[in-house]
């Protein structure tokens, strides 16, 4: 294991010490050997991965994948670029490697720190005169994500056999959007579901979606809530404020690691910003302020407001005619729809803003992090350009009553048929009812870390939001939109941890123990006006409380052997959760319609996993997961007095292979396992199914195939660019896929499989000035099979009849490119992002699906958005980007509701550090 002191508290105490006492060790040992231990460091052998760029920068890499301390003065450093070094190398070579052109050399004044200048200046190989160094400012560092290893980095997803994606902070901020999860988008093979229509983020991964089968990790701590949506199935929400988010891995299919329970579609962790976020430089204190503006928005209307096209009142009855008479053709005045809704405010006027502060402060021992922030969106406006609704009237049918019977005069209906050329019910440019968000956040960490190796570490956060929503039916039948009273939601986030890292390679071990307590109130209202004059009203939308426990523990050995380099890590998990309805409220309500589910789940896993580096060009990973689940239903089945009771294990591995017969250039194979049993909501009554307590089910297990290769060069066209290129194919199989279906009855079934078929890639080249990537994905096959009315086993891409799996398909191709060129060394930067999604990856209808599910398939669509960002010092960084650049009129993939996506927006932000 490699270990990077240079962000911790020792470490800045050695600095600080450095300054008064690196002299005295160098200049006992200056123009002599190095001494035992210093000759010792420099001879072991470590896999770098240091690309080509400004010196500062290679030497920051080289202290992280070194375990270095590195000392220079920022000024001999400046202007000065460095070759990179991408394999395995003793620290000597590294350092001869990346201090070729510099004109600077370096000496090993004890073993753990390396000390970098001009020959025959203090401190450094070379030198003879001089007692003491001053203003030593520049060390080894940077944004250290501890929380999230080894895969937090651009050039991770080059490396593994694993298809992956790391957001940093930076790129968060980039695509922050309009709705919490748009700052998730672009990343290959991962989309997020129902983005427009929710206050939180339900992630897909490979069209894998919902039920816990893509955790979503926050600083070790989980709080996934699945919601009812009415006739369009079920959401899975997490609930994350990404301004306080510092970085984000996306690991595709199933993980090895100690949060990969039923992860069988994938897993998303991310790590909250931390002192270095906060803090310039080696200070011991500091303040981040951040403020933004945004437009195309407008404060929500008053409760009842109707917005679009309606869908009632086309139809007109009609007397007066003549037996055996023919129907007349009578034309039907215009529809022009909602009077509220089309005064879209002008295009560079901010209507909507987010601030947030955090303050940090570190000494030796202790770190300790705050924050608070608070953002308020209103609806959006959809854009105009495209495929915008349009009502088309047919005029009267032709109805000739028969004789015998005679149809009595007063029974004689006229008819007029009302259609839209686009499925949406908004008019392009219309203000988008019930996608107003209104969010607070609060952030307090503080970590102890005493000598030996021992580090403390607790967390609390809370983040409330009153968002707009509507049940996807509603839009679509009867009244159409209207705006609903905001929902809310609060979760509350506790979590305490312990790390030992002593300096034996044997023993890395982390622990933590966490709990969350979400709070969900929908207040959409389920109201429908019919043409006889009756109404259904159910006011109360949806109201529970859902809380987690959890405790996770793993240890990591690392030594070498005769056959090579082994790391091995061993842990387990612990995880138990409850849902019911607020203390205080009834369950159930007259109707028996839209209650909160009742009930307790708890899990426990335990896992081993490896890596084995026989040889430089060859390595072997290998895991076994075994996953424990019980669940209880406190509620019983509807016309029943049994209880849901079910308990399930298995067991699941992973093995890959990766060679690389050129350095820099990999090929893999990789064979992974994942075990889901039902979740809590899957194993309890509600409104949308009864569970069956007389009829077991069993977990939910993911078969996926992975090869590809990587390839990461640098120098390849030009001296210091650098070119990444990842091309996989994916074979994600479920076994016994867990889905509502209606066979025997509406509930939650196994059936037979499910199967994702497809490509991906992605490429970069970056040449220092200038950048891009590009990046798709391609569906070969999507398939599901289940045994429908009659016992027949179906096999078809259209999902399952009343099922919730068709509601995950995603496109079937889609593809993303980024490009930019940088300015002024770097400082400002300009570029811009094309994203196409295409059609649904299988054409899917109301009748393929059943009754109780509506799928919307969504018409294919580009995007344009641009994004600039100038970092004015070392204090002050600005931020701009328009969404959306052409104001087209979309929905977005994977969408429940008929609602369209925003318009073109612009933001702006400026960030501050003090």
């Amino acid at each position: 294991m490699m270990r990077n002191s240079g962000n911790t508290a020792r470490g800045r105490t050695a600095r600080r010490a450095l300054v008064a006492t690196l002299m005295l060790t160098t200049t006992i040992g200056a123009g002599t050997a190095m001494a035992p231990a210093a000759q010792a460091q420099a001879a072991q052998a470590v896999d770098f991965r240091i690309p080509a760029g400004p010196l500062s920068q290679a030497l920051a890499a080289f202290g992280r994948q070194s375990g270095l301390q590195v000392t220079y003065l920022a000024a001999s450093a400046a202007g000065k670029t460095s070759p990179g070094l991408t394999g395995r190398a003793t620290r000597d070579e590294a350092l001869a490697r990346l201090l070729s052109s510099s004109g600077l050399v370096y000496s090993f004044p004890n073993a753990g720190t390396v000390a970098i200048g001009a020959a025959g200046s203090p401190g450094v190989q070379g030198s003879t005169e001089g007692t003491t160094v001053l203003d030593i400012i520049d060390v080894t560092g940077g944004r250290s994500y501890g929380g999230l290893g080894s895969l937090a980095s651009p050039d991770a997803k080059y490396e593994v056999a694993q298809s992956v994606e790391f957001l940093s902070e930076r790129q968060i901020e980039r695509f922050r959007g309009s709705s919490v999860g748009d700052f998730l988008k672009g990343m290959p093979g991962v989309l997020t579901g129902d983005n427009r229509n929710s206050g939180a983020i339900d992630v897909n991964v490979r069209g894998m979606q919902g039920f816990g089968r893509v955790p979503v990790v926050v600083d070790g701590t989980q709080q996934q809530n699945t919601v009812y949506r009415g006739y369009s199935g079920v959401a899975s929400r997490n609930y994350v404020d990404p301004d306080f988010i510092g970085g984000v891995v996306v690991e595709k299919g199933p993980s090895a690691g100690v949060y990969g329970v039923g992860a069988t579609g994938g897993i998303v962790r991310m790590e909250t910003i931390n002192a270095d976020d906060i803090i310039v430089g080696d200070k011991a204190w500091g303040v981040r302020v951040k403020g933004s503006l945004m437009t195309n928005t407008a404060s929500p209307p008053p409760v009842g407001t109707p917005g679009g096209y309606a869908t009632t009142g086309f139809g007109r009855y009609r007397t007066g005619c003549d037996w055996n008479c023919v129907i007349q053709t009578v034309p039907t005045e215009p529809i022009t729809g909602s009077a509220y809704g089309m005064d879209r405010p002008a295009t560079l006027l901010p209507t909507s803003g987010a601030g947030s502060v955090s303050f940090a402060a570190r000494n030796d021992t202790v770190e300790f992090v705050a924050g608070y922030s608070r953002r308020k969106n209103g609806n959006y406006f959809a854009g105009t350009n495209g495929r915008t609704p349009e009502v088309t009237i047919t005029e009267t049918t032709e109805i000739t009553p028969a004789a015998p019977p005679r149809i009595p005069v007063d029974r004689v209906t006229e008819y007029t048929t009302i259609s839209l050329n686009a499925l949406n019910r908004y008019r392009g440019g219309e203000e988008v009812l019930n996608t107003s968000q209104d969010n607070t956040s609060y952030l307090a960490k503080a970590k102890l870390e005493l000598d030996g190796g021992h580090v403390f570490d607790a967390s609390f956060m809370r983040y409330e939001s009153n968002f707009g929503e509507m049940m996807p039916s509603v839009i679509l039948r009867f009244d159409g939109a209207t705006q609903a009273e905001l929902s809310d939601v609060a979760v509350n986030t506790y979590r305490a941890g312990y790390k030992y890292d002593p300096e034996n390679p044997w023993i890395d071990f982390k622990a933590n123990v966490w709990m969350t307590d979400t709070e969900t109130h929908i207040r959409t209202p389920y109201a429908f006006s019919f043409s006889n004059g009756t109404t259904l009203d159910v006011p109360q939308g949806y109201w529970d409380v859902a809380k987690r426990y959890g405790t996770d523990a793993v240890n990591t050995s690392t030594f070498e052997t005769a056959a090579g380099k082994v790391e091995v890590a061993a842990g387990g998990s612990y995880i138990y959760e409850t849902i019911a309805p607020p203390s205080g409220v009834v369950n159930i309500d007259s109707n028996d319609r839209l209650a909160s589910r009742d009930g307790w789940r708890q899990e426990a896993s335990g896992f081993v996993a490896s890596t084995w580096n026989p040889t430089q060009w060859l390595k072997f990973d290998s895991s076994l997961r075994y996953t424990w689940t019980e669940s209880y239903d406190n509620g019983s089945n509807y016309g029943s007095t049994l209880h849901n009771h079910e308990v399930n294990d298995g067991f699941a591995p992973i093995i890959a292979v990766t060679i690389e017969p050129i350095q820099g250039i990999e090929f893999y194979a990789r064979y992974a396992e994942a075990i889901r049993a039902p979740s809590l909501f899957e194993s309890t009554t509600g409104f949308s199914f009864n569970v069956d307590p007389l009829t077991a089910v069993k977990p939910e297990h993911a078969k996926n195939t992975e090869f590809g290769f990587n390839v990461l060069r640098d120098d390849v066209l030009t001296a210091g660019d650098k070119l990444r290129l990842k091309i996989s194919h994916f074979d994600n199989k479920v076994d016994d896929y867990l889905t509502r279906t209606n066979y025997p009855a509406v509930t939650v079934r196994n059936i037979p499989g499910a199967r994702f078929v497809g490509w991906e890639g992605n490429i970069g080249y970056d040449v220092g000035w200038a950048f891009a990537e590009l990046s798709g994905t391609y569906y070969d096959q999507i398939e599901f099979c289940a045994y429908e009315t009659g016992g027949q086993l179906a096999c078809r891409p259209a999902g399952v009849q009343n099922g919730y799996a068709q509601l995950h398909v995603p496109p079937k191709k889609s593809g993303t490119v980024t490009a930019g060129v940088r300015f002024l060394d770097g400082d400002l930067e300009v570029g811009g992002r094309l994203t196409y999604m295409g059609d649904r990856g299988t054409t899917t209808t109301n009748a393929d699906t059943g009754g109780y599910t509506t799928v919307i398939n969504w018409d294919k669509y580009t995007l344009v958005d641009l994004f600039a960002s100038y970092k004015v010092n070392e204090h002050v960084t600005v931020d701009a980007a328009v969404d959306n650049l052409t104001d087209a009129y979309y929905m977005d993939a994977l969408t429940l509701g008929l609602m369209p996506s925003p318009g073109r927006t612009i933001r702006a932000s400026l960030t501050a550090k003090f």
